[in-house]
């Protein structure tokens, strides 16, 4: 293989429908729950008042719609996170070269992409290889008094992940061995 023509590993189209239906599915699911909630928001309301003007004690309603409300934001946060990883799963693309590897998130900004683990990594500075929660992460080894700290490099998802695996571990000369 020479330099100028990098191995490209990218999520098939099968991971990429599949990722593209959850994501679907689980804002339709969101949007359901939402109009449910927010239907009965006025039915909490009227009941309170009415609780409140014939005496009775009110905590029983504030904390359904506490609840209610509680629900939103999880609920909101729960698709942000669904509408991330379609993000990831979409624009993800790994390049090996003879140098080292990249891994590159397209669809996120620059600064989000880095955050979430793109980078570039030379064969010899990748010195571990582990699986963290959905992705699989190649750690930097870096020069203990290196003015700049090696990047953490996250792959979620790609076709023939064995082959690339394969290949991390036959080209990474720095490679430790967890114990």
């Amino acid at each position: 293989m020479s330099v100028g023509s990098p191995l490209i590993f990218r999520p098939s189209f099968a991971q990429r429908a599949m990722a593209m239906l959850l994501f679907a599915g689980s804002w339709m699911v969101g949007v359901r729950a939402l109009a449910q909630i927010l239907e009965r928001l006025p039915i909490l309301r009227t009941s309170l008042k009415v609780a409140e003007s014939a005496g009775e004690p009110t905590w029983s309603f504030w904390i359904a719609v506490t609840a209610a409300v509680g629900a939103v934001v999880a609920g909101s946060l729960l698709l942000l996170g669904t509408l991330l990883g379609v993000l990831m799963v979409e624009g993800s693309q790994v390049l090996v070269d003879e140098l080292g590897l990249a891994v590159e998130h397209n669809a996120l900004p620059a600064p989000l992409a880095r955050k979430f683990g793109a980078g570039r990594l030379l064969w010899k500075q990748i010195s571990r290889l582990e699986r963290s929660g959905p992705f699989f992460l190649l750690r930097g080894g870096g020069e203990p008094g290196a003015i700049r700290k090696d990047p953490n490099l996250r792959i979620l998802l790609v076709d023939e992940l064995e082959r690339l695996i394969l290949t991390i571990l036959e080209r990474s000369p720095n490679l430790k061995q967890d114990e």
